[in-house]
């Protein structure tokens, strides 16, 4: 029994991702739509969420490459979203922190998409919106344990 419930939890997570896509369903010209397919977002969301770390540890979380990442990277530290900052501890490490300016833009764009969430939320009946909030906890609350 296990092992089929396994299979169809490995089903069911391969239809999270468009599922959950439909929350964010709006025009695509949005520029809080585009914060979702752009890499910046991702990669302030880690910073704010963890603390700095070092772009390895943030390209592993993200799976892009190194080299790919440190572009990425050199292009928030000139729109002045991120800084590189040598480790206390290990001077040999560079850690990337959100700057000030990075957290204003990551509150910015998180409180759009969750307006466009709030939107397509309101289509959905009181107990539906219920059973969809006990679902995510519970999803939350087995992820965390999943780190």
């Amino acid at each position: 029994m296990k092992e089929k419930q396994m299979d169809e939890i490995s089903e069911s997570a391969l239809l999270l991702f468009p599922l959950v896509k439909r929350l964010f369903n709006g025009d695509a010209r949005a520029p809080a739509l585009a914060s979702l397919r752009n890499q910046t977002y991702h990669i302030l969301r880690i910073l704010e969420r963890k603390g700095p770390l070092p772009v390895s540890a943030i390209g592993k979380q993200l799976f892009i490459a190194k080299q790919n990442m440190t572009t990425l990277v050199d292009r928030l530290m000139n729109d002045g979203l991120v800084e590189r900052k040598s480790d206390a501890s290990d001077r040999r490490i560079v850690n990337i922190i959100i700057t000030k300016k990075g957290g204003r833009s990551l509150k910015g764009r998180i409180l759009a998409l969750k307006r466009i969430v709030r939107d397509n939320l309101s289509k959905l009946s009181d107990e539906e919106i219920e059973s969809l909030h006990s679902t995510f906890r519970v999803i939350r609350r087995i992820v965390r344990k999943l780190e």
